[in-house]
């Protein structure tokens, strides 16, 4: 089963639990001097040793061979192998999740006055403790107010935010840590030892990235592979088992946005589809490490937290993609991205928006390089100059659809500055007409098309026209919201050329 590695390997003792030292090392220290709280709350994602951790401390403060000096629990006498095997009378484990009404939290309170039967404490581990209703806090809360000598309770919850105050201020609180990269490999190469198999390095880091964090979930994949039975785990066979999963090629992507390699880039998306993935999961994939690279930009603690997750070669290919974007230009890639995820559930051709994503994001990047190109003064003189020509002069001037479409995220980054929702309407719209001075604009809502009628609006999209492209423009909107798939499809191969192949 999925579950029985896990379980299988469970931490006998706090030293053996991986990743979260800063948890185990004072709980000991607080066994060792007896000064047991009488609850705690454990918090943290799932998957990283909350309820072992309760677990141990249970055996630990009822362990009848422990000596003072120690913190560990012995697993040798009758409460630590009650509790082991799951027959322990004083240790009553609660899955708030499926026990969540106010008489369920009776039961406790009923069972809680009488002493121990075996054991020095009685312990109530309560397991995704947010679940309970209103009433049962209330319920809880009374016993917490006012406890037995004898009980201990640990609370555990995959989201804190949701618990009341008054139950997290009667609790010591200690905050699990999600498990890096590094932890989990090792882990996984020394679980793979014990089981007597090989797992190529390969494959336990796309374990690493598939688990999250998790070392349940880590474990869980491992076990599956080990169900196939192969004394070696190469990449072929992983791919039976493992869901279609690769970080290097996800970031291949973001380095072509980057170098504006816009066709390999759609090649890569559509190579990810034809091997079986999971577009969903590319895109968020590709978001992820995208927000990565932002908080390796703003630096600091960030920078760590972005990379805790990634082997080390990954975090030195994030880091290099960073260092080639500016925070700006990088922010612009991260909202034309996730302007994608509304478009592509819809759409029947899954991979077409991120298509569309890729190529727009692509003409950006390219954009920039040829304004970096020249000096910031001649950059400054040229805009002058075509700000002076005549509102008649459109035509003369050369300018035309494509080279708006390609510069459009120009406009969105020039009126974030403005208003930031009127940046995301025209992120999400399209240039689809140019006729003389007159610049039609395609929007998919028609909330938004009445939006930018305003004449304010207007007035302040046609400025920042004027401004990017030295002309004046007039704008005019258009709704898109009748648009099917194949016109989509149509006005895309028109503007940005190309061609259907069968």
């Amino acid at each position: 089963m999925t579950s029985s590695l896990y379980r299988k390997y469970r931490p006998p003792v706090f030293a053996e639990v991986v990743g979260q030292e800063h948890v185990t090392r004072t709980l000991q220290n607080e066994i060792i001097q007896q000064q047991i709280a009488h609850a705690y709350l454990f918090c943290g994602m799932r998957g990283i040793g909350k309820t072992t951790v309760a677990r141990l401390l249970a055996k630990a403060i009822n362990c009848e061979q422990r000596r003072k000096q120690d913190s560990e629990p012995c697993n040798k006498c009758q409460s630590c192998q009650a509790i082991n095997s799951g027959r322990s009378l004083d240790l009553l484990e609660i899955d708030a999740a499926s026990n969540r009404r106010i008489d369920d939290i009776r039961e406790i309170k009923e069972h809680i006055p009488y002493g121990p039967s075996q054991s020095k404490f009685k312990v109530v581990i309560v397991d995704e403790v947010h679940m309970l209703t209103t009433e049962a806090f209330n319920a809880l809360l009374k016993t917490l107010e006012e406890p037995p000598a004898h009980v201990l309770f640990i609370l555990c919850t995959t989201e804190v935010h949701k618990l009341p105050e008054t139950i997290v201020s009667r609790c010591q609180r200690f905050d699990f840590k999600r498990l890096s990269s590094a932890v989990l490999f090792e882990r996984l190469r020394d679980l793979a030892k014990r089981e007597g198999i090989k797992v190529e390095e390969t494959v336990l880091g796309q374990i690493v990235e598939l688990a999250g964090g998790s070392s349940r979930d880590a474990e869980g994949y491992l076990g599956k592979l080990i169900t196939l039975g192969e004394k070696t785990i190469t990449p072929a066979v992983a791919s039976l088992v493992l869901p279609h999963s690769d970080l290097a090629q996800a970031l291949d992507f973001i380095g072509y946005l980057i170098k504006a390699e816009t066709s390999r880039a759609v090649e890569l998306i559509n190579s990810f589809l034809e091997e079986g993935g999971d577009i969903a999961y590319f895109y968020r994939q590709v978001l992820n490490l995208m927000r990565k690279m932002l908080l390796v930009k703003l630096g600091g603690k960030l920078a760590d937290e972005a990379s805790i997750d990634l082997l080390p070669e990954f975090q030195e290919k994030l880091i290099d993609l960073s260092s080639r974007l500016t925070q700006a230009r990088l922010q612009l890639m991260l909202e034309r991205w996730l302007a994608a995820d509304s478009s592509w559930r819809s759409s029947e051709l899954w991979q077409l928006p991120l298509e569309l994503a890729a190529v727009e994001i692509g003409s950006l990047t390219n954009t920039a390089k040829v304004e970096g190109s020249n000096s910031d003064e001649n950059s400054k003189a040229k805009t002058a100059t075509k700000a002076n020509l005549p509102a008649d002069k459109v035509e003369a001037s050369g300018l035309n659809l494509q080279q708006i479409t390609e510069r459009w995220l120009e406009v969105v980054a020039d009126l974030r500055e403005y208003n930031h929702s009127l940046s995301f309407i025209l992120s999400v719209a399209r240039p689809i007409k140019l006729e003389g001075e007159t610049l039609t604009v395609g929007f998919s809502y028609q909330l938004h098309l009445d939006r930018v009628k305003d004449p304010k609006i207007i007035k302040v999209v046609e400025e920042s026209l004027a401004k990017i492209f030295g002309i004046k423009l007039r704008l005019r909107g258009e709704s898109d919201e009748a648009t099917t798939g194949a016109d989509l499809l149509s006005n895309v191969l028109t503007t940005f050329g190309g061609q259907v192949i069968e």
